[in-house]
């Protein structure tokens, strides 16, 4: 088996347009993708064997080997070939004892002739068609790379880009763990309408049968007198109600409350309760609903 060193490897993948780079040679053989193997004597470099060479050729130039070989066989074969057959013709005239008079013999060197024209012109076409074919696999070939590498360059995009999106889930996380309780609470009412106050009044005052009669008559009194107290003609909820960001003060009662409702109840059982008991001022304080 015929073995190759560097410098003729290369001449060899020059001849079949894969490249004409010592350094890439070398490149691929570090790499493994052409075996090879270091000689006794590391001057002579590496020893390629050409079944491994020829390898790789078929592996980035797949069937263009066989299509070399028998292109090659043909230029070697088809003179010899023609010589062969003038020897036959030669030959059998011969054998015939055919006399061949000087007219006849430059015609049968002009007829060799024009066969041998024929050939070389073949010959010639057949080198333009291998010619064409290396143009476009050198092309198809400068168009894998370029597509592996704008692949390889998207690919690590991604990556990168992967990693930024992991880093900021968790940073969100994070700060979402951190958290302080006050801004994962709701927002205190701070708006109520008239027709929704007179509603909660309806509720409180229904359970107070006994005086129902003098409540009817002054329910909207009343219903006026209480909701100016906490809100103001626009419907917004005073200031002085607001006691912080979590709880309201009821300036009947002075008590703090954290829902609204509970705390416009209890004002309203407040103002009932100082209605019907206006000379010991009891105040109902239930609290319950808090």
């Amino acid at each position: 088996m015929e073995v190759y060193n560097v410098h003729q490897a290369l001449k060899i993948l020059q001849e079949y347009y894969i490249t004409d780079s010592i350094q890439m040679v070398t490149r691929w053989i570090r790499e493994g993708k052409i075996k090879a193997e270091r000689s006794a004597n590391r001057k002579e470099g590496w020893r390629i064997h050409h079944d491994d060479l020829f390898e790789f050729i078929e592996e980035h130039r797949p069937g263009l080997p066989e299509v070399m070989g028998v292109y090659e066989w043909y230029v070697e074969n088809s003179f010899s070939m023609l010589a062969s057959d003038h020897r036959e013709k030669h030959n059998k005239l011969d054998s015939e004892e055919v006399k061949v008079d000087s007219t006849h013999s430059e015609e049968l060197i002009k007829q060799l002739m024009e066969e041998k024209n024929q050939l070389e012109n073949q010959l010639i076409n057949m080198q333009d068609e291998l010619n064409l074919v290396y143009e476009q696999i050198t092309e198809l070939t400068v168009k894998i790379q370029k597509l592996e590498e704008e692949n390889a360059f998207l690919m690590g995009l991604y990556e990168q880009m992967d990693e930024m999106y992991q880093e900021l889930i968790k940073k969100n996380q994070q700060e979402s763990s951190n958290e302080t309780p006050k801004t994962m609470e709701r927002k205190l009412e701070k708006v109520m309408s008239t027709e929704d106050f007179k509603k909660i009044f309806k509720e409180v005052i229904n359970k107070y049968e006994g005086g129902t009669v003098n409540f009817m008559q002054q329910e909207n009194e009343l219903i006026n007198e209480i909701y100016t107290l906490f809100f103001n003609e626009d419907g917004e909820l005073k200031n002085e109600v607001i006691y912080d960001e979590e709880e309201y003060r009821c300036p009947l009662t002075k008590k703090k409350y954290k829902n609204l409702r509970s705390m416009l109840k209890n004002a309203i059982r407040t103002k009932l309760e100082q209605t019907l008991n206006p000379v010991d001022g009891t105040v109902l304080a239930n609290d319950s609903s808090r």
